[in-house]
């Protein structure tokens, strides 16, 4: 009688081992590998960065490494300062480790677009009219569209992060609205190009970057370095936030995988 009571007892508690490691089996398969390729300019490249922590790629790889549904986070960073669309598409289009990385990732974050602009403003100077950068634009969007089509033909899956652009000069020279005009135009109408990708997602962070407060006028923009243009720490922070915000949101809705 007891050697049956025993058995049962046994059976229910071998029975109950088995279900547990199964259930978190299948909690371990569910959890996602994510291998991010972040690929642009200064931005991606982390210059700014007073705590040298690889700016938002290095914050948005640890920031996901905590979550209980990733399993691993790898980054690989292909950002080099003071690219110009058409420089990363040249890239994309002739380094075959840039394109291999690409064909294995399952996420792309990419920062490009504001070099263009500051193209046409040292060009010009104080002369660049808003032609001079709806000419700019018009050309930035159709490179933007060819790096989109390189990227699908190498990874047609993985969800695509593109960043827009801010301002960094509203705080010592609020009275430009003209650039405001030109920053807002410029965003979108990259919103436009991304809408005709699959999978595409538009970060915006000129709200979260640009310091628009009027009593702050005159004064250093707090989320910018040293130099007022890239940035800081936490200039980066804010913008792995965005980030990380939409990327939940692919993890959960099984298009990072």
């Amino acid at each position: 009688m007891l050697a049956g009571i025993a058995i049962i007892i046994l059976a229910a508690i071998l029975t109950f081992y088995f279900i547990q490691k199964e259930q978190e089996r299948k909690r371990e398969e569910a959890r996602v590998a994510v291998n991010l390729v972040a690929m642009g300019d200064s931005l991606t490249e982390g210059s700014g960065d007073e705590e040298k922590d690889g700016g938002y790629v290095g914050i948005i790889e640890s920031k996901l490494s905590k979550r209980e549904d990733v399993r691993s986070v790898t980054t690989e960073n292909y950002g080099v300062g003071g690219n110009r669309v058409d420089q990363l598409l040249k890239r994309l289009d002739t380094q075959p480790d840039f394109q291999n990385d690409v064909t294995d990732a399952n996420a792309i974050s990419i920062t490009i677009g504001g070099n263009d602009v500051v193209k046409v403003i040292r060009s010009k100077l104080l002369d660049a009219t808003e032609s001079d950068f709806t000419k700019a634009n018009k050309k930035f969007d159709a490179n933007l569209t060819k790096l989109l089509d390189e990227i699908r033909d190498l990874n047609q899956d993985a969800p695509i992060y593109l960043f827009g652009i801010y301002n960094p000069y509203t705080t010592y020279f609020s009275e430009m609205k003209v650039l405001d005009d030109i920053i807002a135009e410029w965003n979108a109408s990259t919103k436009e190009t991304l809408a005709k990708v699959n999978d595409t997602h538009f970060i915006s962070v000129n709200k979260q970057l640009e310091e628009r407060a009027a009593t702050k006028n005159g004064e250093a923009n707090p989320n910018l370095s040293d130099d007022l243009f890239h940035p800081n720490h936490g200039g980066y922070q804010k913008m792995a936030d965005a980030l990380y915000k939409q990327m939940v949101t692919s993890i959960q809705k099984g298009n990072i995988e």
